[in-house]
């Protein structure tokens, strides 16, 4: 297990709306040198400590995990978020935090959509994906990248941070962890 990169280490910067803080830890570039088979992808710690508008993010296939439970609104629907359970929307959708019952953290994955639109071919680069700590793991195929982000602090692994898994390594339940593969 390798250590890419921690939230300790990175300063924040705000929204593109400026509507809030976000604490990048891998970006479109960074995605592009560690993983040049998959689409180009984003992963950033937000801070959520008052309702508002997310920035909208054109061609981007987003996925949120917050660290308390949240309501949003998406395209005027609402829905409410579980604590650490993922949610999946497009970029360009009007999204709303409307509803938090405290000031918290959200993991977001942000993956470049496929420009070949929604029935990529064969060519076409494979997509990295987010797996919530109260969902199984999926099983690990040859060559295909994984990493773990640890969501709990633990002595051996500060929350926020994010690890490479070699092949040969299984990601640990008990790091209170989400996984991206």
């Amino acid at each position: 297990m390798r250590v890419l990169t921690s939230f300790d280490d990175r300063a924040p910067v705000p929204w593109a709306n400026g509507a809030g803080e976000t604490t990048e830890l891998v970006s479109i570039t960074d995605s592009e040198a560690l993983t040049p088979h998959l689409r180009p992808w984003r992963l950033s710690i937000a801070r959520l400590e008052r309702p508002g508008p997310f920035s909208a993010l054109p061609r981007m296939d987003r996925t949120f995990l917050p660290t308390s439970e949240v309501v949003l609104t998406v395209d005027g629907t609402a829905r409410r978020v579980p604590e650490r359970c993922p949610m999946c929307f497009r970029g360009e959708q009007a999204v709303v935090l409307t509803d938090l019952a405290e000031p918290c953290f959200a993991v977001n994955l942000m993956v470049v959509e496929d420009a070949r639109g929604p029935e990529p071919d064969a060519d076409s680069r494979r997509r990295l994906s987010m797996i919530g700590p109260r969902q199984p793991s999926p099983p690990r195929l040859a060559g295909q990248p994984c990493f773990v982000l640890t969501l709990d602090a633990a002595p051996h692994a500060p929350r926020f941070q994010l690890f490479e898994l070699s092949a040969s390594e299984l990601p640990r339940d008990h790091l209170g962890s989400v996984i991206l593969h």
